[in-house]
This record gives structure tokens, sequence and C-alpha cells, in this order.
């Protein structure tokens, strides 16, 4: 029996910004830039509970991700994985590990969150 490792591949680490590639009804994809959380073997995303991406992904778990410019310019290899919508309890302890990261996550959060109050959530992203 083997024991497979994910590990978020070098060039995924030193970006602030990924393209995540869902999928439609229709299977065409759709190119989204985000910023990104890295915690260990996962990705996270903190976004919109009403965005496409979050409607997309509880349809179909499977996505692509590739390190990207805030502009949504490649920079590096895309990589297959599977998302899930975070929920409970482990959705709160992935928001602080987002929200501590960088300023810029923090105030994703916040103007989400606190100021407009609408609801978010938390992908997470698994590499495959």
């Amino acid at each position: 029996m083997y024991l497979k490792l994910y590990v978020i591949p070098e060039d995924l680490i030193k970006s602030k910004y990924a393209n995540i590639y869902t999928y439609r009804k229709n299977g065409s994809i759709i190119k989204t830039t985000v910023l990104i959380g890295k915690d260990g073997e996962r990705i996270l995303v903190h976004t919109g509970a009403e965005s496409g991406k979050v409607k997309r992904i509880r349809r179909n778990p499977k996505v692509m991700v590739e390190p990207s410019s805030i502009f949504g310019k490649s920079r590096g290899k895309i990589y297959n994985g599977n998302a899930r919508i975070l929920s409970g309890e482990e959705r709160e302890e992935a928001l602080k590990k987002v929200t501590r990261c960088c300023i810029e996550k923090l105030f994703s959060y916040l103007f989400h969150d606190v100021i407009f109050k609408k609801r978010s959530e938390i992908i997470e992203i698994k590499l495959s």
C-alpha cells in the first residue's frame, strides 16, 4: 500500500493569486482569478456565498488551479484538484487562517462579511 501525499507546488506557494477553473452545467470552463490562502496541503478561497464559482463547485467539485497575477495572467502550471465548500466549525477555523494570512484577505472579509453583512463561503481546494 502506498501513501500519496498531496503537497502544494512551489509556484502556488509563492503566489498570492490563482486562476480557478470551474465547470458550467454544459461543460464549458470558466476562469476566475482569486486571492488564495494556503494551509498545509490545501488552498483556501474566501468568496461570496452567491458567487458563480460557489454554485458551480456545488454542482461539480472538479477544478483546475494555476498561479496567476492579480490580473489573471498565468504564472505557472495548471493543477487538477477537488473543491468543497466548508461549513460549521471547519469554516470558522479556515476563515481565521485565511484572514491571518495577509492584509488583502482581512479586508476582503471585513468588507464582505462585516460591512456589507453578506454571507460568504470558504472554498477548500485539494490538488490531486
